[in-house]
């Protein structure tokens, strides 16, 4: 089904040149991994349009060292590990459209629950070890920059209809027009389903509808070009935060209880870039400046109010941790058999992310220079009431009722302001090459509480809380400055053998508190001829300081609310990573291409330790949700008469959910089996089928929060074309 994997290796490049003129990339070509600094992969088009996935939690799949976990089984909001980072929401992984920050709050919140639509992404750039230091904050594990759709060479365009299972339809169009020194493009993304999961007692469906538009206007005179980029967003979600008992997932694996009927996620945002791009005798330059808003509101299950009656705790993960532990009327109360009164929590954000950010590249002698810098604010803005139903019991709930609850930690402006700049050197010795880089971050942070209701948004409080009769129970400010620094090398062994050898600091600013921190070296080899290729790569990082946030989703002890910043202490993760490619030449017209991608890691706390987040760590405990392995294996087949399909194997490794792991943090090993087959029917159609799942296993591949089992998707069926005009 994918070949992305395959296609690191094999795939025909494709005008990088027109991807360059309004996107900002960090590889560039498949060439230029050659010559990288370090290991990376670039997933192409062909790749993308090969596979037709719109989870890019099955498209990293391709790329070893890159560990996720599953969301809610559609990739709507993944979480990704680089090199053993913390996987929770992808926070410690610097996500890039275009080169541009995408978290809604990078310094501020990164762990947002925000991704771009993988459906109209044009390509994707993996990016690890000491080059992630010139791109950043985030820089211990990687970098993932996502290429949204050029402006076309010609005016062109595609359409693109899936149909599936569970009412899923997909439409992907986009139109460009090149005209002299001007080009333009619209594109529009619609991706619906009513969900695979059923609702115990009172049903509803647990789907999406999610909707993008991008609007691309390019003005180019000589070797400078002017782009403009447009994008608003809009979903709809009946997706829950909360998984299942151990009894109820052995019972059930895709059923929802009834208390999640009313959980939903809306979100909407705008995001606006201008980027000049010019090529001057001497040195080219990159100018980009953006805006992006983003407003999200969850509105899920929080509390089940029944201390008094019923006897057992409040919160939904304490509520499935007392019925995992063997209480009846915690597993009654899940099940819809006792009444209770339901407190629902409205998790409503809104986001802002400004700035802008240069970089000047030039040549002197055997020097290759460039400087980049970054001025930008970010914030994240709570307003987050509640709202209550009764549950009776048999098992139906009443209308919402109670919209009540802005103070505190509900009620909360927090906001940063960062610069920072970077330089790297890479001096050309021939068959050596050696890179030196520097990074620098400055900023400064702000947090601001207050106890009475402020309306529906902080507008008020933003403009002047003097005047808005809000109490101000919080002011505090943070200040952070912070270095790190990389050196790698390449040495062509042969004209098919390259040598990389590379260390660099890391760093993942934290909010309000001093970042986490992390040496970090990796030793590789690099294999190509024809069409095989193949990379070794030995990594390990050193954690000096490891540090997360609490977050419902941790399922921690902590206080989500109270955003605080707990130490985990010293840790070490270290792994192999091998992934392959070549094809086999069957005769009369048919080709095989096989890919494979395996990672092995060893990520664990080098100290014991306490804390509300971490929990009782003994030293050699494992770091939570980082399997041991992970591997890919892609078996393909090409015609030339236009036939092609493939077979997808993926196996991840066990893992656990928290440090001091339980009987039901545990998270067994776990694969699937995915399989297409695409048709050709002329240069401008191809039609195609897809099975996801096809063994339909019911894993239990996810523990979120901590204890909650969730499956994996169950086999679906889609159905597809495309056509070029």
């Amino acid at each position: 089904m994918i070949f992305s994997s395959i296609a690191i290796g094999i795939s025909a490049q494709e005008n990088n040149d027109v991807e360059e003129i309004e996107s900002v990339t960090i590889i560039g070509s498949k060439e230029n991994l050659n010559d990288l600094a370090g290991s990376g992969a670039i997933i192409s088009n062909d790749d993308l349009q090969n596979a037709m996935d719109t989870d890019i939690q099955k498209i990293l799949t391709a790329v070893p060292g890159v560990y996720m976990r599953t969301e809610e089984g559609y990739g709507l909001r993944p979480n990704i590990s680089i090199r053993g980072t913390a996987i929770e929401r992808s926070a410690k992984v610097t996500i890039m459209e275009d080169g541009v920050l995408v978290a809604p709050s990078p310094y501020t919140s990164s762990s947002a629950y925000y991704f771009p639509t993988r459906g109209r992404i044009h390509s994707v750039e993996v990016l690890k070890g000491p080059a992630v230091v010139s791109q950043g904050p985030q820089t211990i594990g990687g970098a993932i920059n996502l290429i949204s759709t050029p402006i076309p060479e010609v005016n062109s365009g595609k359409f693109i209809q899936e149909l599936g299972e569970n009412a899923m339809a997909r439409t992907h169009a986009y139109y460009g027009v090149n005209s002299g020194n001007f080009g333009v493009l619209v594109e529009v993304h619609e991706h619906s389903s009513d969900g695979f999961d059923s609702i115990a007692n009172v049903g509803g469906d647990t789907g999406f509808d999610k909707s993008d538009l991008m609007i691309k206007a390019r003005y180019s005179v000589g070797n400078h070009s002017l782009a403009f980029k447009r994008v608003d967003l809009d979903e709809t979600s009946d997706q829950s935060y909360v998984g299942l008992s151990q009894a109820s997932f052995d019972a059930n694996p895709r059923k929802r209880y009834g208390a999640t009927a009313y959980d939903e996620m809306m979100n909407d945002g705008e995001q606006t870039s201008f980027t000049y791009i010019g090529d001057f005798d001497n040195f080219d330059v990159v100018f980009t400046s953006w805006q992006n808003d983003y407003h999200r509101d969850w509105f899920k299950v929080s509390d089940f109010n029944n201390d008094s009656e019923h006897g057992e705790r409040d919160d939904i993960n304490e509520l499935i941790s007392d019925a995992n532990n063997g209480s009846a009327n915690a597993q009654a109360i899940l099940d819809g058999e006792l009444p209770v009164e339901i407190e629902y929590k409205h998790n409503n954000r809104f986001y802002t992310n400004e700035g802008y950010q240069f970089r000047v590249s030039t040549e002197i002698g055997i020097h290759s220079l460039t400087l980049g810098y970054r001025d930008m604010e970010d914030s994240e803005s709570r307003v987050q009431a509640h709202e209550y139903a009764d549950q009776a019991a048999d098992g139906s709930l009443s209308a919402l009722y109670g919209y009540v609850g802005l103070s505190g930690s509900n009620n909360r402006l927090r906001e940063s302001s960062a610069t920072s700049y970077y330089l790297e050197d890479t001096m050309d010795f021939g068959k050596l090459a050696v890179t030196i880089g520097f990074r620098s971050e400055d900023y400064e942070q702000r947090h601001r509480r207050w106890s009475d209701p402020a309306g529906p948004n902080l507008t008020e409080v933003r403009l002047g809380a003097d005047g808005s009769g809000n109490a101000d129970v919080r002011d505090t400010m943070a200040y952070n400055d912070h270095t790190t620094s990389s050196i790698a090398a390449t040495y062509d062994l042969s004209d098919g053998i390259t040598l990389i050898a590379g260390f660099h600091e890391g760093m993942t600013p934290m909010f309000g508190s001093d970042p986490e921190e992390a040496d970090n070296m990796e030793l590789g080899l690099r294999y190509s001829e024809g069409t095989t290729n193949i990379d070794a790569f030995y990594f390990a990082s050193d954690y000096s300081r490891l540090a997360a946030e609490c977050t419902l989703v941790s399922g921690a002890a902590c206080n989500p609310d109270e955003s605080e910043v707990f130490s985990g202490g010293e840790a070490e993760v270290s792994g192999i990573e091998l992934t392959g490619s070549f094809v086999l030449d069957g005769g009369n017209g048919i080709t095989y291409p096989i890919a494979v991608s395996y990672t092995s890691t060893d990520a664990t706390f080098s100290n014991s330790s306490e804390s509300e987040y971490f929990g009782v760590v003994a030293k050699g405990d494992d770091l939570p949700y980082i399997p041991d392995s992970q591997s890919s294996i892609v078996v393909g087949f090409i015609k030339d008469n236009g036939l092609s399909g493939s077979a997808r194997l993926v196996n991840v490794g066990g893992s656990c959910s928290i440090a001091a792991c339980g009987t039901y943090n545990k998270i067994d090993s776990h694969s699937y089996l995915d399989l297409s087959l695409r048709k050709a029917l002329n240069s401008s159609m191809d039609v195609y089928v897809i099975l996801e799942n096809t063994l339909d296993d019911e894993d239990l591949i996810s523990r979120a929060p901590s204890e909650g089992a969730r499956s994996q998707k169950p086999r679906t069926m889609k159905f597809g074309f495309s056509y070029n005009f």
